[in-house]
C-alpha cells in the first residue's frame, strides 16, 4: 500500500499536480487537487507577500480615486481650454458618477461566473485605456468618452479587490482593511484636487493627467503580477445564489474548523462584492451633495 501511494505520489508529481493525503476512519486515501502547483493561491503566500498585496489594494482604491477627481480641480483650465462653459465640464464629474452607480451593480451580478483574477485583469486593463484616453483627449467630446469608460469599470474593479483582503487578513482584521481602502479612495479626492490644480497652472492639464495615467499602469501591472492566480471567489455563483447572499449582515463570522471557515468563505465571497457595491454609491452620493 505504501509503494503504490509512493508510485501515485510521483506519477502526481510528474504532472504538476500537488496530491493532498486526509485520513477517515483510519483509511488514507489519496486525491489530486485540481489545482497545479504554480497557481498561487492566498493562503500559500508569504508574510511580505501578503503585506505587498494590501498595500496594493490600499494603492489600487488611491489610483481609482485620483483617476476619479482629477478633473474637479481644473475644470476652469478645461473649460478653458477646451472652449465649452463651466457647467459643461462640470458634466465630466456627473457622468463618471452616473455610470458608475449603474455599472458597478450589473458587473457584479453578470460576471459571477468568471474567476476573480481574469476579471482583475480585465477590469485593470480597462481603466488603464480610459486613463490614457483621458490624458491623451484632444477635445472634450474624447475627454466625455475617457470618463464613461473609467466611470464602467472604476466600482467594479474596486469591489474585486476588496474580495481578496478576507483571504489575506484574519476575520478580525479584515474590517479594517476594507476601511483602509475605501479610506485611500477618499484622501485621493483631497490630495490630487490640489495637485491637479497646481500642477495645471504650473504645466498643463494634460500633465495632472500623465500623472494618474502613470500611477495607473503602475498599481494594475503589481496588482496583476503579485496579487493571488486563485481563491475562494473563483467559485461561480449565479445571480439567485447572490441575491441571497444580501440579507446577511455579518461576513466575517465563521466557524471554528476548517471545513466550517471553507463553506463560510464559499457562502460570503461574493457578499463582499455587493458590500463594495454599496460603500462605492454612498461615498459617490456624499462626493456629488
Amino acid at each position: 500500500m505504501t509503494k503504490r501511494l509512493s508510485l501515485c505520489h510521483i506519477l502526481l508529481e510528474l504532472q504538476g499536480l500537488n496530491p493532498a493525503y486526509s485520513r477517515d476512519i483510519g483509511v488514507t486515501t489519496l486525491t489530486a487537487a485540481t489545482t497545479p502547483k504554480s497557481k498561487s493561491t492566498a493562503a500559500a503566500l508569504s508574510p511580505a507577500r501578503t503585506n505587498l498585496c494590501l498595500a496594493l489594494l490600499v494603492l489600487l482604491g488611491f489610483s481609482l480615486g485620483c483617476s476619479e477627481f482629477v478633473v474637479i480641480g481644473i475644470e476652469s483650465d478645461l473649460a478653458t481650454e477646451l472652449g465649452v462653459s463651466l457647467a459643461t465640464a462640470g458634466q465630466l464629474i456627473s457622468v463618471f458618477a452616473l455610470i458608475y452607480a449603474i455599472s458597478t451593480p450589473v458587473l457584479a451580478l453578470s460576471t459571477g461566473r468568471f474567476r476573480r483574477y481574469q476579471l482583475l485583469v480585465c477590469y485593470g486593463i480597462v481603466f488603464v485605456l480610459g486613463n490614457l484616453v483621458m490624458a491623451l483627449a484632444p477635445n472634450f467630446q474624447v475627454l466625455f468618452i475617457s470618463r464613461i469608460i473609467l466611470g464602467s469599470v472604476s466600482g467594479a474593479l474596486l469591489a474585486v479587490g476588496v474580495t481578496y483582503i478576507p483571504e489575506l487578513l484574519s476575520p478580525q482584521q479584515t474590517s479594517l482593511a476594507i476601511s483602509v481602502v475605501y479610506g485611500a479612495f477618499s484622501v485621493a479626492m483631497v490630495f490630487v484636487t490640489s495637485i491637479g490644480k497646481f500642477v495645471a497652472d504650473t504645466l498643463d492639464w494634460h500633465v495632472a493627467m500623465y500623472g494618474t495615467l502613470t500611477f495607473a499602469v503602475l498599481i494594475c501591472g503589481a496588482l496583476v503580477a503579485f496579487m493571488p492566480r486563485a481563491g475562494q471567489t473563483d467559485e461561480p455563483a449565479t445571480f439567485r445564489e447572490q441575491a441571497g447572499l444580501l440579507p446577511e449582515t455579518d461576513p466575517l463570522r465563521g466557524g471554528g474548523g476548517a471545513t466550517a471557515r471553507a463553506e463560510h468563505h464559499h457562502r460570503h465571497a461574493h457578499l463582499f462584492v455587493w458590500r463594495g457595491v454599496g460603500l462605492c454609491v454612498l461615498r459617490l452620493r456624499d462626493a456629488l451633495s
